[in-house]
């Protein structure tokens, strides 16, 4: 699976790092565009991070983000019922929860923590996530 980016440019799930050893996330969304054209919010939500048998990333959700943020993730907001195929990249408005599929697959075990979250913006599109769960030893559900 693919994620479709902003821009409608499709970016494999090459584009998508996790480090259970270190509670360390990376998702690129776009190809690598200028840093003085990027602009960064960090923010503390509740990250959650489902990995197959061979700690390939799935989905990540991103949970509780702050009041900042939804206006600039808005372009992703769906209904509170989404048609199925909506996209891979949805946000709850309500709830305050983004919702990122990376790619297919069998979910072994899924990661959930406190993290700080920077989330970069290029234009009106994210463009990367990278997170760091706060905790320093994680525990997979």
């Amino acid at each position: 699976m693919l994620i479709r980016t902003t821009s409608d440019r499709l970016v494999s799930a090459d584009g998508a790092g996790w480090r259970a050893s270190s509670g360390l996330l990376e998702l690129r969304l776009a190809a690598p565009v200028p840093t003085d054209s990027v602009v960064a919010v960090a923010g503390r939500v509740l990250l959650a991070v489902d990995v197959d048998r061979r700690s390939r990333v799935l989905d990540v959700d991103l949970i509780g983000l702050p009041a900042e943020l939804l206006a600039p993730l808005s372009r992703y907001a769906v209904p509170p019922r989404p048609a199925a195929g909506s996209g891979p990249i949805a946000l709850d408005l309500d709830a305050a929860w983004l919702w990122i599929h990376v790619q297919d697959g069998h979910r072994v075990s899924r990661h959930r923590r406190s993290a700080v979250v920077r989330f970069s913006f290029a234009g009106a599109g994210l463009v990367a996530v990278q997170a760091r769960l706060t905790a320093a030893a994680d525990e997979p559900d």
